[in-house]
């Protein structure tokens, strides 16, 4: 049986690391929690807000468990920062290859098994997504790469990090890919293959590489949906189609990040979909969500009767 364990950090708001308040995270057994609370210089500033639906601003501890296997441990807003399907796939396959590893070493204790909040904080902290970002109590945040240097390679990478990408599908990776993908290609939510990536200036950008088990061009089609947005007036994402190793990669422009360099707010349409019922096996992927354009975000939003406090 696996012993009790307890971790946390403290959750801050933007690129200047504004205090928001404490996660704690517990597990006994197969029974896992997590409460947040609000700090007090959050609630006394002017700019506060509630940073997710289910946590109002309030001085008390808020717990939280997830009310299915489907849904997560963690409050809305938290559990969106987490990485999902393709993540989450590329993390578990690490800890396997490295647990295997310590075994064959004769070690006596294996690697522990994975838990929520080894996903929570298995994500780099410059392309984690949104605005929220989380510290330990030294005063780091989780994960910054040991070294300084950022984990979100270049557009020139897109090759190896493809290569790296497929060998997982196909089951055939080997350490020196889950090594390369870990911290690139943790942070971001879908089921289909991809990574973080700077763009050509330095930009925040995604790279969606194609499935091996595509019948068509998925990536290019995208692409094509986003420009035809723009074409027809519609605020999209900026993409476009890169080649590496004559594969089509769609480079798709994050904005999701443009608030953390004045620290203000988080992004909405995660928690919007979650507060109409949504769980996480239903939207598998918010950032699908989040390169909708705006003007559509909006439409379903109404649609569904959800009035929100924040605007963007």
């Amino acid at each position: 049986m696996s012993r009790a364990m307890q971790r946390g950090a403290t959750v801050c708001l933007g690129e200047g690391g504004v205090v928001v308040g404490q996660l704690a995270y517990s597990r006994s057994g197969v029974r896992e929690n997590s409460s947040f609370v609000y700090s007090q210089q959050w609630l006394q500033s002017f700019e506060r807000f509630s940073i997710s639906p289910d946590l109002p601003l309030t001085e008390t501890h808020q717990y939280h468990k997830a009310a299915s296997a489907n849904d997560s441990v963690f409050h809305f807003a938290i559990a969106d920062t987490a990485p999902d399907g393709w993540g989450c796939r590329v993390i578990a396959r690490d800890h396997a290859k490295r647990r295997n590893a310590h075994k064959a070493q004769g070690a006596e204790l294996p690697f522990a098994p994975l838990t929520s909040w080894d996903y929570l904080v298995g994500v780099d902290d410059f392309s984690r997504v949104g605005a929220l970002r989380l510290r330990d109590e030294t005063g780091n945040y989780l994960r910054t790469i040991e070294s300084g240097d950022r984990a979100t390679p270049p557009l020139l990478e897109l090759g190896s990090l493809l290569g790296a990408s497929h060998a997982v599908e196909q089951g055939r990776e080997t350490e020196a890919d889950l090594r390369y993908l870990r911290g690139r290609g943790t942070s971001l939510g879908g089921l289909r293959p991809k990574c973080s990536v700077l763009d050509d200036d330095g930009q925040l950008a995604i790279g969606k590489f194609p499935s091996v088990k595509d019948q068509r061009s998925v990536t290019k089609g995208e692409v094509l949906a986003l420009r035809l947005a723009v074409v027809a007036g519609i605020d999209a994402a900026q993409a476009r189609i890169v080649y590496a190793e004559n594969s089509p990669v769609a480079v798709v422009r994050r904005f999701d990040l443009r608030f953390r360099v004045v620290g203000f707010p988080i992004f909405r349409p995660p928690l919007s979909f979650r507060l109409v019922g949504m769980t996480s096996a239903h939207t598998a992927n918010w950032l699908s969500v989040l390169l909708l354009p705006v003007q559509i975000q909006n439409m379903i939003l109404q649609s569904c009767g959800v009035v929100l406090p924040l605007t963007c």
